[in-house]
């Protein structure tokens, strides 16, 4: 007999021990892109720290368990080469609804997949905005901004899932215009951060080439430094040396503080 091949076993809100290897993730999850460096970090988290937050699953009606939220968790540990993994059973017809309000209190669901899976919600359940805005705890404005989202072209949100850098507040300008407007609106966007992006990491390079070549001239004058011909002058000068120790560890305090 499997894990699966029986309901009773398993009982609401407890937590069970379960095989990874006869889970299934959900494939109408809200979640439709992980990025590959955000599951390496959670990877690595739960190498440190365990698995500190149970996966959710059900029981479909072909007695299979499937992933109800915590898919990223599931394929961390996999990569891990776990075995089993902790999950709580749920036994509710609005599984969807489940694995939505799981992900919107992590506050790590993409704009457009928050947005795609409230709109499902809401015709799948005839939810008003309010209804969805109490499930989720967000005003009913909120709620009618994000939905817009699904507005934008299948294409324009296929590549906006998979960019971090891209505000809710933003797609939602690209939504508000025409169909036809959006793909030019949404490149132009696309755009204007990729080369603010590159702005920033060509400040943060010359600062950095700044800070290096300052203090290979310093460790330089400070090596061909010789105290001993200094004479009356050889106290003032370790004062300033000493000085200058301060105020380096004050610094390197500052940046790992």
């Amino acid at each position: 007999m499997t894990e699966a091949s029986t309901f009773t076993k398993y009982k609401k809100g407890k937590l069970y021990p379960l095989n990874l290897s006869i889970l299934v993730p959900d494939p109408l999850q809200p979640r439709k892109h992980i990025d590959d460096s955000d599951l390496e970090e959670l990877k690595l988290s739960i190498q440190t720290h365990g698995l500190l937050s149970p996966i959710i699953f059900r029981i479909d009606q072909h007695n299979n368990l499937i992933l109800v939220a915590g898919e990223r968790r599931y394929r961390a540990c996999q990569a891990l080469g776990w075995t089993q993994i902790d999950g709580v059973f749920i036994d509710s017809p609005k599984h969807d609804e489940v694995a939505l309000v799981d992900n919107v209190q992590r506050e790590d669901l993409h704009a457009v997949d928050l947005a795609e899976a409230l709109k499902s919600l809401k015709d799948k359940y005839n939810y008003t905005l309010e209804q969805i805005g109490h499930v989720i705890g967000k005003a009913e404005q909120t709620v009618s901004e994000i939905i817009k989202l699904t507005e934008l072209s299948q294409e324009i949100r296929d590549d906006a899932r998979t960019r971090k850098n891209l505000s809710r507040n933003a797609l939602l300008k690209v939504a508000r215009k025409s169909k036809k407007a959006q793909k030019k609106t949404y490149d132009m966007l696309v755009g204007a951060l990729s080369k603010e992006g590159t702005k920033r990491s060509y400040v943060k390079h010359q600062a950095h080439e700044k800070v290096t070549t300052m203090a290979d001239k310093a460790i330089k004058g400070i090596h061909e430094l010789n105290l001993d011909n200094l004479g009356d002058n050889k106290e003032e000068v370790e004062t300033k040396l000493r000085q200058l120790l301060a105020a380096i560890q004050d610094k390197l305090g500052t940046a790992t503080g």
